[in-house]
C-alpha cells in the first residue's frame, strides 16, 4: 500500500511539453512506442485535464516498485480512493486490472494487447513535429540541416547544447541494457538502408562474440517488436533479402564513423512514411513502393531534373508491372511536376514533401 500511496501523492508538471500529432481520446488505451519517444510527456499532459486525487499514476520501470505487491493491493486502493483514471507505465500484463472506467497503459512491446482497448503508437518526432520543437531556426533549410544532425528523439532535440552522438550512445545503452543486444543493434544500424539477411549478420557477429543463430533471431525480433528496428520486404517476395532501417536515421552516425548520406536520407524518408501508418515495400530500382496507393517513391538526394527523368525512363517497365499511378521523387534541391509516359510524377525537396504528406 505504501508504494501506491507514494505514487498517489505525486505532483506532475510538464513544463517542456510540445504538441504531438496523436492524443489520448479513448477511455481505455494502450500507448505503444519505443523508449524515449515521449510517452510519459504525453501522459503528463493528459493528466492536466484531471483533478489531483482523481487519478493514480504507477511506473513499473521505477526500481522501487514490486509489481506483485501492486497487483495484490491495487483493486482495494482504487476503490478506497475513488480513482477515476489509472495509469500504469511499462505495464507487464501479468495480472488482471481493476474494474475502472478509465485506464491508460504504456508498453514498448507491440505484441501486448488487451480486448476493448484502443491502440496508439507514439514514435519519435516526424519532421513536422520537429519544427514545433525547434525555436532557434526560422529558415526551413536551416531547420532541415539541424534535423539531419540531431535526429528525432525529443530529449536530444531539446538538449542541443550537447553532442547528439554522445547523447544517443548513452540513451541506447540505457534502452538496450545488455552488451550482446547493443552489439547486434549497432551492426544493424551500420547496415542502414542495405539489403540484409540475418544469416549474414550472424556470420559477421560470430567473429566478435559468442552468439547462436537462435539468440540473434530472438533479439532481432525483440528489437522489431519494440519499434527500434524495421525490416522492409521486397514486394511479393517475403523470403528475399530485407532492407533495414533503425528508428532514427541519425543512429548510424552515433555508432560508427562510416558515413553514407544517401542511405541516411533514405532512412529519413522511410520514417516519415512509417510514422503516418503507411505500408511500405521496396522493389528493384524503387526505394519504396506503397501498393495501397499505387505509389512509387525514389530518394535521389542531389540530382538534376534531367538525370531524374533519365532514371525514371529506365524504370518504366517496373512501374507498368506494378501498376504504379504516381511517382514521387524526394530530393535535396530540385522541384517540379509533370507527366511522363502516362505517369504523374513530382520532384520535391524533403522539407516540402514531408510537410505535404
Amino acid at each position: 500500500m505504501q508504494t501506491l500511496q507514494s505514487f498517489y501523492e505525486m505532483n506532475f508538471k510538464n513544463t517542456l511539453f510540445f504538441d504531438r500529432k496523436i492524443s489520448i481520446t479513448h477511455k481505455k488505451t494502450i500507448l505503444y512506442g519505443p523508449r524515449k519517444s515521449g510517452k510519459s510527456h504525453l501522459i503528463i499532459d493528459h493528466l492536466s485535464h484531471y483533478e489531483k486525487g482523481s487519478y493514480l499514476y504507477i511506473d513499473f520501470s521505477d526500481d522501487r516498485v514490486e509489481p506483485h505487491l501492486v497487483a495484490e493491493n491495487l483493486a482495494i486502493f482504487v476503490q478506497k480512493n475513488r480513482i477515476k483514471l489509472l495509469i500504469i507505465e511499462h505495464f507487464d500484463f501479468s495480472f488482471e486490472l481493476p474494474n475502472i472506467d478509465e485506464i491508460l497503459l504504456t508498453t514498448i512491446f507491440t505484441c501486448k494487447t488487451l480486448k476493448g482497448y484502443d491502440s496508439l503508437i507514439l514514435y519519435p518526432l516526424d519532421f513536422e513535429e520537429f519544427i514545433s520543437f525547434d525555436k532557434k531556426h526560422s529558415n526551413i533549410e536551416h531547420l532541415f540541416n539541424f534535423y539531419t544532425n540531431s535526429g528525432t528523439f525529443p530529449q536530444i532535440v531539446q538538449n542541443s547544447e550537447q553532442s547528439s552522438q554522445k547523447q544517443m550512445q548513452e540513451m541506447l545503452h540505457l534502452i538496450l541494457k545488455d552488451a550482446t543486444t547493443f552489439l547486434i543493434y549497432k551492426r544493424l544500424c551500420e547496415m542502414q538502408g542495405s539489403k540484409i539477411s540475418l544469416f549474414q549478420i550472424y556470420n559477421h557477429l560470430k567473429v566478435f562474440t559468442k552468439i547462436s543463430k537462435d539468440k540473434l533471431y530472438a533479439i532481432t525480433s525483440d528489437l522489431i517488436d519494440q519499434n527500434l528496428l524495421f525490416l522492409v520486404e521486397k514486394y511479393n517476395q517475403p523470403s528475399a533479402s530485407k532492407k533495414v532501417y533503425p528508428i532514427d536515421f541519425a543512429l548510424k552516425d552515433a555508432l560508427t564513423f562510416k558515413k553514407d548520406f544517401l542511405k541516411r536520407f533514405e532512412n529519413m524518408v522511410f520514417l516519415e512514411l512509417i510514422k503516418r501508418g503507411k505500408k511500405v515495400f521496396y522493389e528493384e530500382g524503387i526505394d519504396f513502393y506503397l501498393p495501397d496507393e499505387s505509389l512509387a517513391i525514389l530518394c535521389v538526394g542531389f540530382a538534376t531534373t534531367e538525370a531524374i527523368e533519365i532514371k525514371l525512363q529506365k524504370l518504366l517497365p517496373t512501374f507498368w508491372a506494378l501498376h504504379v499511378k504516381r511517382i514521387e521523387v524526394v530530393t535535396l534541391s530540385s522541384e517540379s511536376a509533370k507527366d511522363i509516359e502516362g505517369f504523374s510524377f513530382s520532384i520535391a525537396p524533403f522539407w516540402e514533401w514531408a510537410l505535404q504528406l
